[in-house]
């Protein structure tokens, strides 16, 4: 009988390692965008008062630490291409990876070693798109996701508001890390990203707008011989905006 207990309880402790890091699906809604002043005057001579129009509904994949919270947690924002297929899958789980077989799946298994609970923002599933590789349009989309899952995680009792971080790839032709401009562009709350990293994979070097947050940015350069042209380090503190660094690494390809 004592075997029996013991084999159950090995059994029982087991089991809770395997689902411990396992994904929750859950849906949010992506930012709204504000009603221009034009919009609300017309409106305002029909005796009409019109509100912003509801955002997107969005998916993402949340893994949490098996320690008790509120976690800092990293919104994760996918390439042109999207979540990879294994991170979607219900039976995915961080902590039994051996040999991380995508993007997803490595940055997940070493975040949550370092005690970060990760959003993995599914931008594509909900709109019926399959990737935006050969169409950079949808990089609009991605700031209202970010800020949309910004808004949601920092209402969880899980999670850390005031430690909560952004991680993105460039999707198409670049990867738009929410800048100071866009946080006019659409309805938003108090909360704000405490830090952003974006992976880019650009011919051109040098950063051209404001951040939000502090911000790196690491560019794999695709043209070579532009490379030798760009500092391989350079900060920079733009008018309005957050400090912000690119650093340069010509010898990545682009699926880093």
């Amino acid at each position: 009988m004592l075997l029996k207990h013991v084999f159950l309880l090995a059994v029982s402790y087991l089991l809770s390692l395997s689902l411990s890091h396992a994904a929750d699906l859950v849906k949010f809604e992506s930012a709204k965008v504000p009603v221009s002043e034009f919009q609300q005057k017309r409106a305002q001579a029909r005796g009409e008062v019109l509100q912003p129009p509801r955002g997107d509904e969005v998916q993402a994949h949340i893994v949490k630490p098996t320690a008790s919270g509120p976690h800092p947690v990293i919104i994760y924002l996918h390439d042109c291409g999207g979540l990879a297929p294994e991170v979607k899958s219900s039976a995915f789980d961080a902590r039994s990876i051996v040999a991380e077989s995508s993007r997803e799946a490595f940055w997940t298994k070493r975040l949550l070693s370092w005690g970060y609970a990760v959003v993995l923002v599914d931008s594509h599933t909900t709109r019926s798109i399959k990737d935006t590789c050969a169409d950079g349009k949808m990089s609009t989309n991605r700031v209202a996701d970010a800020y949309g899952a910004l808004a949601y995680v920092a209402r969880q009792p899980w999670a850390d508001p005031q430690r909560i971080g952004l991680l993105g790839f460039q999707t198409g032709d670049h990867w738009r890390v929410p800048a100071l401009g866009d946080t006019t562009a659409f309805v938003i709350g108090p909360e704000r990203f405490k830090a952003a990293v974006a992976f880019v994979y650009s011919p051109l070097c040098g950063l051209k707008s404001g951040m939000a947050a502090p911000t790196l940015v690491i560019n794999g350069i695709s043209v070579p011989e532009k490379a030798e042209t760009c500092p391989r380090s350079t900060a920079q503190q733009s008018e309005g905006g957050a400090p912000a660094e690119e650093r340069v690494a010509p010898n990545l390809f682009k699926e880093f």
